[in-house]
């Protein structure tokens, strides 16, 4: 089973290509950034790897909850999100909450493109802009309905 969950930002689109796998706790991962056509052709592609379902669903988490902390503190950064698996780093910054629909807030998001050099570390590559509220939600909704599908799917194996 695959699903793509799509995080659009002013300049780029953050793609999710999700993978199911034989594990319980764990799903393939792939992450992409595409540049907007007006910023040029920019397009970052991660190296496959495994993430928990715990840290995908962390990550849903992180956003909402950042989102429920620039309703008091529009300058409220939060600590730099990794999973586990180092795939990649998001950090959700500063921002401006209307009400519950409408408002933005900066978003900083590197994947791991590979490792290089003789030490063997890796290096990240990225972006960081303005997330709109409406679209914020609707990646954390598509991660949440990714969770339970594969969840799903390993309930009727």
């Amino acid at each position: 089973m695959d699903k793509r969950c799509q995080l659009e930002a002013d300049g780029f689109i953050i793609y999710f290509n999700i993978k199911s796998t034989e594990s319980e706790e764990h799903i393939d991962l792939s992450t992409e950034f595409i540049a907007s056509k007006n910023i040029g052709n920019v397009r970052l592609k991660s190296c496959s790897t495994f993430i928990t379902k715990k840290d995908l669903n962390r990550f849903s988490e992180y956003l909402e909850n950042h989102i429920k902390k620039l309703e008091y503190d529009s300058d409220s950064e939060s600590d730099i999100f990794v999973p586990m698996e180092l795939g990649f780093q998001a950090q959700a910054l500063e921002g401006e909450i209307g009400d519950k629909n409408n408002g933005e807030f900066s978003l900083r998001f590197l994947l791991n493109v590979g490792k290089d050099g003789a030490e063997n570390n890796s290096v990240y590559m990225g972006g960081e802009s303005i997330v709109t509220l409406r679209n914020a939600r609707a990646f954390i909704d598509s991660l949440h309905e990714a969770l339970v599908q594969f969840q799903n799917v390993k309930s009727t194996e």
